[in-house]
């Protein structure tokens, strides 16, 4: 999870939930980002930088037997460039973007380095978005800044599992939110190479239409030539 704040402050409990949706599978949460341990430095103080641990990660690895989560105060280029996650899996991982603000004037200047860099490991970036505004902002600017090289795995839209809650700014009431309201999800292109393999049937087939013309551009040249 990218620029985690609020989901990396989440009770453990509440992470646990997706063992009991999906018993026969393990998930290995990791919130990345330089808000992702605020105001809980006096719950998990930060660990020194040393060789065997080189970005300070805070890993939880006795939530349960199939939850582990890791904390990286770092901004995702950096982890990336060192190889940190490397290989990704394009079927078992995906990067969640929660209200990511990656079209806001105030954000969009920091995702420019992380949108190319996320869009190389091919693998599925699901984005949420306040409102259908927010979330179309960010929409365009996915596809101004790396056009052509997006393949849109679901249209944005209202997602059926948003917050009930809505929230009013006090200073503008008309500016009206809503957690997570909607979703849609991206990656980078993936080139499919097709190759063709010749058997014994069709390299026969093509000789065969091969002689075939070459003698009748022969009885042709006789035909045409004056006696």
């Amino acid at each position: 999870m990218l620029g985690a704040r609020a989901e990396s402050s989440l009770p453990r409990e509440i992470w646990s939930q997706l063992s009991f949706l999906f018993p026969r599978s393990t998930f290995h949460l990791i919130f990345i980002g330089p808000e992702s341990m605020a105001n809980r430095e006096a719950e998990y103080p930060l660990p020194d930088r040393t060789p065997e641990n080189p970005f300070g990660a805070i890993v939880e690895d006795r939530i349960s037997d199939k939850l582990k989560i890791s904390t990286y105060v770092e901004y995702f280029q950096t982890l990336h460039e060192a190889n940190l996650f490397y290989p990704y899996d394009p079927y078992f991982d995906c990067f969640m973007l929660f209200h990511p603000g990656l079209g806001h004037p105030a954000s969009s200047q920091e995702w420019e380095g992380a949108i190319p860099q996320l869009l190389e490991t091919k693998v599925p970036i699901i984005c949420t978005g306040y409102t259908e505004w927010d979330m179309q902002r960010d929409f365009n600017f996915v596809k101004e800044t790396c056009a052509g090289e997006v393949d849109l795995l679901m249209e944005p839209g209202e997602n059926r599992f948003r917050s009930l809650r809505w929230d009013l700014n006090d200073l503008d009431p008309q500016d009206i939110s809503c957690g997570n309201w909607g979703v849609w999800a991206f990656r980078g292109k993936r080139y499919v190479v097709v190759t063709y393999r010749w058997n014994i049937t069709d390299m026969a087939a093509g000789m065969k239409q091969l002689v075939r013309r070459v003698n009748n551009r022969c009885i042709n040249r006789l035909l045409v030539q004056p006696a």
